[in-house]
């Protein structure tokens, strides 16, 4: 939703209400996933995708009729027959399509929330509801706030229902008080802070960044830290890094990787990450590294609970031994976390 604004502020002196299609389920193969969005002005003008080509004409007139009074539904295509006369996907999946009218209108709390979202990239979910007696309203859950929205019970349901969302960072309908609401996370790619400028974090940073993640690597040694060896992070701290996190603000999309292997960087870092909100924690180290890391943790003043969040030794075994093999097995444990997989080969489901 956030790359459309630009778009529709520049519509809104002449159009102030347009069509909105939303992709809200996919089966099979799509091109587009949920939460892809394409806005349709009066004039016919469009910006954006909800099937990279093969469904936009069809959609485009179906937004047309919303502006012309029609209600918000949910439409469904599925695989085009084998003449191609009809409209479907030629990839072979189906699709379902929320159309509804959107009326963007500058002094509304919530277009004025999106905005906010938008340039600070603070994560938030965009509420919509497909189906029920309120199909076509929306809210925008903000930390611990709901614009638009109604009572605590609300409140407390929506933000139930938004959680693993915001952590895999991708949309989907949720059954939320009786209601089907499209839950879409938005805000700033996932970060992944590499604690220790070693090779494999040199190695790590240039597969995560391919994979969408912003990547910070953080090192109190000048020498180690440089832009020679990490020619591609987004960001260098060099400082220690306990302080460098009581600055960012890491969260259930986040990911985080200790790879010194020097228990005065390590032990404080995974102290300081264990009361954080980040995602996912991985330790490198042989498994009797990370019982005697353990016990150090549980001296410091960890909760033994707590310590089950790190993944120690970090990684699946995949059986690589160069850096760029161990950056690998971190990064996919990594994204199985995330999205709640099990890292499993996929015959095995």
């Amino acid at each position: 939703m956030l790359e459309l604004i630009p778009t529709l502020d520049g519509w809104a002196p002449q159009f102030p209400e347009v069509a909105v299609a939303t992709v809200v389920r996919t089966w099979g193969s799509t091109p587009r996933p949920p939460g892809a969005r394409l806005a349709v002005a009066p004039d016919g003008r469009m910006v954006g995708s909800v099937s990279g080509g093969c469904l936009e004409a069809e959609v485009v007139e179906q937004g047309l009729r919303t502006l012309r009074g029609e209600e918000p539904r949910v439409l469904h295509y599925g695989i085009a027959d084998e003449l191609g006369w009809t409209v479907g996907l030629a990839c072979g999946g189906e699709v379902d399509i929320f159309v509804e009218r959107l009326r963007w209108d500058p002094g509304d709390p919530l277009v004025a929330g999106l905005k906010e979202v938008a340039q600070s990239g603070t994560d938030a979910v965009l509420c919509t509801w497909i189906a029920g007696p309120e199909v076509g309203r929306r809210a925008l859950l903000v930390g611990e706030r709901l614009l638009g929205g109604g009572g605590p019970s609300e409140l407390a349901a929506l933000t139930a229902a938004a959680a693993p969302h915001l952590r895999s960072g991708r949309a989907g309908v949720e059954a939320v008080l009786g209601a089907e609401v499209l839950l879409e996370p938005l805000g700033t790619a996932p970060e992944m802070v590499i604690v220790g400028a070693v090779d494999t974090g040199s190695s790590l940073c240039r597969l995560a960044q391919e994979v969408g993640y912003r990547v910070l690597v953080v090192d109190p040694r000048e020498r180690f830290l440089t832009r020679e060896r990490f020619p591609s992070a987004d960001e260098l701290i060099q400082e220690w890094p306990q302080a460098a996190l009581a600055r960012l603000r890491l969260g259930p999309r986040d990911a985080a990787v200790c790879l010194t292997h020097d228990p005065k960087f390590d032990d404080p870092t995974l102290l300081a990450l264990l009361k954080s909100g980040v995602g996912y924690i991985g330790a490198i180290g042989s498994r009797k590294t990370q019982e005697a890391r353990r016990q150090r943790l549980i001296e410091m003043g960890a909760e033994p609970p707590s310590l089950s969040r790190i993944h120690g030794p970090v990684g699946l075994d995949l059986g690589g031994v160069t850096p760029a093999e161990q950056a690998l097995a971190i990064l996919a444990e990594a994204v199985a976390v995330r999205y709640g997989r099990s890292g499993l080969p996929l015959k095995a489901g």
